[in-house]
């Protein structure tokens, strides 16, 4: 089954997600911070979607990018953000300098065809 991970404190948002990823076939599970996220990867095994906020408290999206580079499993990163582009743009560049694989970037509010539209281009990725 396709793995997805959210992180994001915005429940309302991440449970939005979340619905329209089971529907379209992926096992989901949420997480509001970065420290949850890295326990939840960590505990499974396979390929797996990540969508990141990159503004969280405990642990950020910027913040999880280098406790990544050591999961031992093919995982395909998206940024999301509600706020300025150029956060997103460094984890996305903070990322790929740790040679992680990250796919564009979602801007906060996103319509539910284009998060559809996204998973269908990722899930190839993540079938196993």
């Amino acid at each position: 089954m396709r793995q997805l991970y959210i992180a994001d404190d915005n429940e309302d948002f991440a449970e939005f997600i979340a619905t329209v990823a089971e529907r379209e076939g992926w096992s989901v599970k949420t997480c509001i911070n970065g420290v949850e996220l890295l326990d939840a990867v960590m505990s499974n095994d396979g390929p797996a979607l990540l969508l990141i906020d990159v503004n969280m408290p405990e642990m950020d999206g910027i913040e999880s990018i280098k406790a990544l580079v050591n999961v031992q499993r093919p995982l395909q990163i998206h940024f999301m953000t509600g706020g300025p582009g150029s956060t997103i743009d460094a984890a996305e560049t903070i990322a790929k300098g740790y040679g992680l694989s990250v796919g564009g970037n979602i801007i906060k509010p996103v319509t539910k065809q284009a998060l559809i539209w996204m998973l269908k281009q990722e899930a190839s990725l993540c079938e196993h």
